[in-house]
């Protein structure tokens, strides 16, 4: 009885080793050398140029990628990742504060409006592969619709014209258009 317990501790003791001595799985980048050459220069002079410039925002922007519509404005503390993969149309809204995670495609028709904290994250990795690769799932808002305060929508959501997403909601999922959305996770108001 002793030895089948020896052994099995034995096992165990080898495999726990032989697991340690793995290398761990290797992370490559995604992003190709311009690219982080463009990244560079937008988290610098980009950012540089966005707080000096208020009224240049959207033309600022489009020097890195951007397709932005007419009369858009952006507050001071809006946080944009990658600028090439936001595509807009005319007279939408940031607040303050909003987050715009756009490792993915975030787009926006027109006279959207984002409010104060809001957060649209179009970015992921996949949790079931060991080297959690980065996944980048688009995000869509139809034209008239409105974010509220430190909302969230998550990746790979696509919301219909007029909808409104009411404050500190959290949208997991798709909605059509003509909608109001509140709690985590979202769901239509009544």
């Amino acid at each position: 009885m002793e030895t089948e317990t020896d052994n099995s501790t034995q096992n165990i003791a080898e495999t726990q080793k032989t697991a340690m001595e793995q290398a761990p799985p290797q992370r490559r980048t995604v992003w190709t050398r311009k690219q982080k050459v463009v990244r560079l220069l937008w988290g610098t002079f980009g950012r540089i140029l966005w707080v000096f410039l208020p009224h240049a925002r959207s033309s600022v922007l489009r020097l890195f990628g951007a397709k932005i519509g007419r009369g858009c404005t952006f507050a001071r503390s809006v946080e944009i990742i990658i600028p090439w993969n936001l595509k807009m149309g005319n007279n939408c809204h940031f607040s303050e504060h909003v987050i715009l995670y756009t490792l993915g495609t975030i787009s926006l028709g027109d006279d959207v409006r984002i409010d104060t904290k809001a957060h649209l994250c179009a970015g992921s990795h996949d949790m079931r592969d060991t080297t959690f690769p980065l996944t980048r799932p688009p995000i869509s808002i139809g034209s008239d619709s409105f974010i509220g305060i430190d909302a969230y929508v998550a990746p790979n959501v696509s919301l219909g014209e007029n909808t409104i997403v009411h404050p500190r909601a959290s949208v997991y999922r798709s909605f059509d258009g003509g909608c109001e959305l509140q709690g985590n996770p979202a769901r239509v108001v009544e």
